[in-house]
């Protein structure tokens, strides 16, 4: 009985496999869309060296930015945390706030044989904003007073 489960739990998995990817097809992964553009966006992925966005950070609130918005997609919304984090520790005057959203992601299946058709193919993937702005640290010492 134990035995039947695990071969069936094999096909399911090799079934995903095979969905995706065939003889064929060729698996291009197109680049995910940028929702904001400007000197204050960084844009984090699981290859993005930490210490030179910091850096960037750094020159950006040395240049009086108030604000610098991070997003991060999927497995690297760790880094993206990371940085922001980083950043409030070494200026205290930054604050954070996040929100989270899910990105369409659009992949091409292109025809490696003369039959096959082009094909489209669409996947969602998690993503996170991270929004790190200057506050004003006379109201919030107000209110913890009140």
């Amino acid at each position: 009985m134990a035995d039947d489960n695990k071969k069936q739990h094999i096909n399911q998995n090799n079934k995903k496999q095979t969905r995706n990817t065939s003889k064929d097809h060729v698996f291009r992964k197109r680049q995910p869309q940028k929702p904001e553009k400007g000197d204050n966006v960084l844009y984090i992925s699981t290859k993005t060296n930490i210490k030179a966005q910091l850096e960037r950070c750094n020159k950006l609130i040395n240049n009086n930015e108030n604000e610098i918005i991070i997003y991060c997609l999927g497995a690297a919304v760790q880094r993206g945390i990371l940085l922001a984090l980083q950043l409030c520790e070494r200026h205290i005057a930054f604050d954070i706030h996040t929100n989270t959203l899910s990105t369409e992601l659009i992949d091409d299946l292109e025809p490696a044989v003369d039959e096959a058709d082009y094909e489209i193919q669409k996947r969602f993937n998690s993503a996170l904003r991270i929004r790190v702005f200057r506050s004003n640290l006379v109201e919030t010492s107000e209110k913890r007073d009140a």
